[in-house]
C-alpha cells in the first residue's frame, strides 16, 4: 500500500469514527454561574430591604417579571427615630402617583413594593415623608430618591476555537477534512435546534524550535439557532426548551467531542493523518447578548455587572450588541430603535 493510501485510510478510521460517536447519558445541566465569568447579582441580596440616603439616588435592580424588594421611604437615620404622626407620598416615572396601582403595594410605614416588574416601570421614584419631631413639635419633611432598573440575565451562547496540525497549507484534503468536520460536529446538536458552522478557518506557518516547519489549522465554530426545531422541541418538552439547559448539552458535547480525537490520536501508533486535532487547543468562550432594549454597562451599573440592564433615555439596544448605543432620540427606558419617526 503506498504511503498516500495509509494517510486516506487512517484518516477515513478516524473521521468515521467521530461520525458515529455519540454523547453518553452522563450529560448534566451546568449553573450559569458555574462557566467563569458569569455571576450575576445574588438573588438574595435584591429581596433586601432598600434604604434611602441623604446623598443622592439609591440605585435598585429588579429582575423583569418579578417583584422589588422592600424599599422604604427613610434613611438609616430616621429609621431609628421616633417619629410622630408619619405620613408618606410616593410618586413614580415622570411624577405620576402610586397609591392607586393595582400592582403597588405601599405599607402604612411607607416600604414600597411592585410586583411583576417589567421594563416599562423603570425610572425615578420620588418619596416624601412628612413628621412632627418628637423634641421640638416641628413639622419636618424629607425626600427621598430612588433609581428603579428592570434587569434581565444575559441571553449568552458560545463560540469554540481549536488548532488542527496540517501537512501544509495548500493541501488538497484540508477542506475535505474541515467538511467532514463540520458535519461530525452538526450531527451531535441537531436534536437541540443548534446548528454549528466553521466561522473562520485559517492556515499558518510555524517555526518550532528543534521541529523545524509545521503547519498549523485555527479554526474559529459558531452556535447558529434553529428556530423551527426549538418550536417543535418546545411542544414536546418544556424542560428541553430551556435555553441554558440546551446550550449546556452543546457544550459538553462539543467538548467530549474533541476529548476523543485527542483520546483516538493518542492510541495510534506510527502514521498520522494528514489533518489531525491538537489536543489540548479546545476554547470555549462565552458570548454574552442582550434582549432589546438592555444591556450591560459595569461602569454606570457596578452593583450589577454581569446583568443586561434596561437602557436608559438617551440609549436604546438593539439585541445584537451586549451594550446599549447612544441615541438622542430614545426618551424612554428600553427603547430598541433609535429611529423614533
Amino acid at each position: 500500500m503506498t504511503p498516500t493510501l495509509k494517510y486516506l485510510f487512517v484518516y477515513g478510521v478516524i473521521l468515521g469514527g467521530l461520525l458515529r460517536m455519540t454523547v453518553r447519558t452522563s450529560e448534566v445541566r451546568q449553573r450559569a454561574n458555574h462557566f467563569p465569568g458569569s455571576p450575576l447579582l445574588d438573588d438574595r441580596s435584591l429581596k433586601q430591604k432598600v434604604i434611602g440616603s441623604d446623598d443622592g439616588p439609591v440605585k435598585v435592580y429588579i429582575k423583569v417579571h418579578e417583584s422589588s424588594p422592600p424599599i422604604l421611604c427613610a434613611t438609616t437615620q430616621l429609621r431609628n427615630m421616633e417619629l410622630m404622626d408619619p405620613n408618606f407620598s410616593w410618586k413614580g416615572p415622570r411624577g405620576k402617583q402610586l397609591s392607586n396601582r393595582a400592582d403597588v403595594k405601599i405599607s402604612l410605614t411607607g416600604t414600597l413594593t411592585i410586583e411583576n416588574f417589567h421594563k416599562e416601570l423603570s425610572g425615578v421614584y420620588e418619596c416624601t415623608i412628612y413628621f412632627y419631631s418628637p423634641s421640638t413639635k416641628s413639622l419636618q419633611s424629607l425626600n427621598l430618591k430612588y433609581f428603579l432598573y428592570a434587569y434581565r440575565d444575559p441571553n449568552y451562547t458560545y463560540e469554540f476555537q481549536a488548532q488542527y496540525h496540517s501537512a501544509d497549507c495548500h493541501n488538497a484534503y484540508n477542506s475535505l477534512y474541515l467538511k467532514r468536520l463540520n458535519t461530525a460536529l452538526n450531527q451531535l446538536t441537531t436534536d437541540l435546534a443548534y446548528t454549528i458552522s466553521i466561522h473562520k478557518a485559517r492556515c499558518h506557518t510555524l517555526k518550532v524550535p528543534f521541529a523545524g516547519i509545521q503547519y498549523e489549522l485555527f479554526l474559529t465554530f459558531k452556535l447558529h439557532l434553529d428556530m423551527e426545531e426549538l418550536d417543535s422541541i418546545c411542544e414536546k418538552n418544556l424542560k428541553e426548551c430551556d435555553h441554558n439547559f440546551r446550550l449546556e448539552k452543546v457544550r459538553h458535547r462539543v467538548e467530549t467531542f474533541f476529548a476523543k480525537q485527542a483520546e483516538t490520536y493518542h492510541q495510534i501508533f506510527g502514521l498520522l493523518p494528514f489533518v489531525y486535532y491538537i489536543d489540548g487547543t479546545l476554547q470555549v468562550i462565552r458570548v454574552d447578548r442582550c434582549k432589546p432594549g438592555f444591556g450591560k454597562d459595569h461602569k454606570k451599573h457596578p452593583m450589577c455587572p454581569e446583568c443586561c440592564v434596561v437602557c436608559s433615555p438617551g440609549t436604546y439596544g438593539t439585541g445584537y450588541h451586549v451594550s446599549c448605543l447612544p441615541c438622542s432620540e430614545a426618551l424612554r427606558y428600553g427603547e430598541s430603535e433609535c429611529d423614533m419617526d
